[in-house]
Parts: structure tokens; sequence; C-alpha cells
């Protein structure tokens, strides 16, 4: 899959309630070497078609809601205070419709799911529940893509599973559900999103790949206002992304600095595997 550097702040969860992007920090950020054997992360309902995945860290398990689009993995303040952490610095991330957020950091913390490992070096702070409904059970945080960079990754959202897999593995999955990306990383090369390429009139659209949003298949004002994208009047679009076959969901016009969002409701159609490896092509 093509990995391009955008010079821009992607990231986007929880879209019908609130949408947070990652951390900024240092420019190297490290890659975790691939999984001799596959990995699978279990994904665990959380509040409509949102799904967390517990994990192991410090002696404690967390739940983090997977947020393919938050553009870099943070746990609440009450989580860096149990680690350790005085959570310093100030980092500024951008939601989707260029709206900023700003949180601190954490040196690092090293995350496990059964055979899955990652060290995330830094660690975004950011006490995400007070975004949330009250009614709705406490996160410890969020992971994001970042969390996975140097692998070869499969969602399927309606079987809530995540697949990490082995280097033996990776090029069959991606003949499988393989979906075409590029990788958003922001001025700092500190984010970690991807956006999938949707076919348009003229040139090609990007759609972030964004799990946190349930509010639908978001397309920017200004794709519909230019005609780029044929999109009826209840909202049913057709879209068609890489050499997969064209699809119709229903889509919200929003206002966006990207040309739109595919949501958790495109992920229940079926898996999705994206190629993570840096310098990746395809």
């Amino acid at each position: 899959m093509a990995h391009t550097r955008l010079v821009v702040f992607q990231g986007a969860w929880l879209a019908a309630i609130a949408c947070l992007a990652g951390a900024c920090g240092a420019p190297k950020v490290p890659v975790a070497a691939p999984a001799a054997t596959p990995a699978v992360l279990a994904l665990h309902p959380y509040f409509r078609e949102l799904k967390t995945a517990r994990v192991s860290a410090a002696g404690r398990t967390l739940t983090m809601l997977l947020d393919t689009g938050g553009g870099a993995t943070l746990i609440t303040p009450a989580v860096a205070a149990q680690i350790g952490c005085s959570p310093f610095g100030r980092d500024v991330g951008h939601r989707m419709t260029g709206e900023a957020v700003e949180f601190q950091r954490c040196e690092s913390l090293t995350l496990s799911s059964g055979a899955w490992q990652r060290r995330i070096e830094p660690v975004a702070v950011f006490d995400v529940n007070r975004l949330l409904p009250p009614e709705l059970p406490k996160l410890d945080g969020v992971l994001a893509l970042d969390a996975f960079r140097g692998e070869v990754v499969t969602l399927d959202w309606a079987a809530g599973t995540l697949t990490v897999h082995a280097p033996a593995a990776a090029a069959a999955a991606l003949t499988r559900t393989g979906v075409p990306a590029r990788i958003a990383t922001g001025d700092t090369g500190r984010f970690y999103s991807a956006l999938l390429p949707v076919a348009a009139s003229r040139g090609t659209l990007w759609f972030l790949l964004d799990s946190g949003n349930i509010r639908g298949t978001l397309v920017a004002r200004h794709v519909a206002r230019d005609g780029r994208l044929n999109v009826a009047e209840n909202g049913d679009a057709v879209l068609k992304i890489g050499a997969r076959p064209p699809f119709t969901l229903r889509t919200e016009a929003a206002d966006l600095d990207i040309d739109g969002a595919l949501g958790a409701a495109w992920l229940l159609l079926s898996p999705v595997t994206l190629d993570l490896r840096d310098g990746a092509a395809g």
C-alpha cells in the first residue's frame, strides 16, 4: 500500500460525541518488529458500533477505545497517575473540522495483549471521559493505528477482532481483503492515520478511516459542492475504494477539512486489511 507523508493533522474519534486527534512529539517514531506469529486482539462492544480492546500495561488491564482515526494512542490522566507519570508538555492536534485540541504526554508506555506487544513512545495524555455522556463506562484511553505501525493488520468489525499478521501471512491477507492507503503523519511526523482513496469524477478523494465515527459516512461539503461525488437526495452515494467493487452507503454532509470519513458503518461491511509497514508499496 502506498504511504504518502501528508503535512496535515488528521484524526477524529467519536464523531457523534467528539473527535480527538493524536499527540505531537518527536519526529522519530519507534516501529514494532513484525510478529513471528499472528496475534488476535478481541474487540468488545462499547456504544453502538464503537469497540474497545483490553490491553495490559504496567501490571494493569486497560480498556481502550479502538479508534483508527485517533492519530495517536493516548491514556487518561488517571492512568498516567497510576503508572507514576506526571504529564508534561503541550501538544496540539486537530479534529476533522480543523478545531484544535490540546493535551500533554508521558515518555512511554508498553501495551500488550496475548502475543502482541508494543512500546508507545511518547504516549499522549488526555481526559477522553469528559467528552463522554456520564452514563457510558469510563475509558482508560484510546488505541490508535500508531500502536500497529510496522505491521499488516486486519480489522474484522463484524467478528470483533483485530489481527496482527505474521510476515509469512501478510501477503495473503492483503490479497484477500487489502485496501490501498496513505498515511497522514502531521507536521512533526508523530501522527499516524490512514486515508483511503475513493473514486471521484475528477481526481481522487481521500477519506479518513475512522472507526470512532458513528455518525456514518461523512462527505465534506466542498466535495458535494464541486460535484466530485454523486450523492442522491436521500444521502445515498456509490463509493469505490481501490479494486473493490462499488458499494452504496448512506452519507452525511459535514464541514470537514478533509474529503470525508469512513466509519463503523463501512467497516461492518467486510474485513479490511491495512499495510502499515514503512516503505510498503502497492
